[in-house]
């Protein structure tokens, strides 16, 4: 598994459209996404396209215009959205259920001891990514503001 940082903004992405979903219909404009993300426009609007081709997000065109969620942030989970950016969340390609090959330094995969080990740690973080939507970030990302006495809706 790798996090880049396009998978990142990806994610920071998703929650951002998440936290004004059921307060703005019209979405998000990209540079004010970008804003809130502490990125490039451009780079963003690489993500987006990407985003969109997934069926994550849908676009309006024109000065109302913007992004939205393509789904429910509660249908939406962080590990579906990091594969599509970054591929499969294997620590090696041995582990891959989805992109499997035998790996470059294994000179035979089934007496490979370390394949158990990637399996588990496949497994255990598809486990947290699988199971955490971007509605529940919404609702820790206002717990945590909460708690620091600066929620802002």
């Amino acid at each position: 598994m790798k996090l880049t940082s396009r998978g990142e903004l990806a994610l920071k992405a998703v929650l951002e459209l998440a936290k004004v979903e059921h307060s703005d219909p019209a979405g998000l404009p990209a540079a004010e996404i970008a804003r809130r993300c502490n990125a490039s426009v451009k780079f963003l609007e690489q993500v987006l396209a990407r985003l969109k081709s997934g069926g994550f997000v849908v676009s309006r065109l024109g000065a109302r215009g913007g992004y939205r969620l393509a789904r429910d942030p509660e249908e939406i989970f962080v590990g579906e959205v990091s594969r599509l950016i970054d591929g499969p969340l294997a620590p090696a390609p041995c582990a891959s259920v989805t992109q499997h090959r035998t790996c470059d330094w294994c000179a035979d995969e089934t007496t490979c001891v370390l394949k158990s080990v990637w399996t588990e740690v496949r497994d255990a973080v598809a486990t947290v990514m699988d199971g955490v939507s971007f509605g529940e970030l919404v609702r820790r990302a206002e717990a945590q503001e909460q708690a620091r006495g600066r929620y802002y809706i």
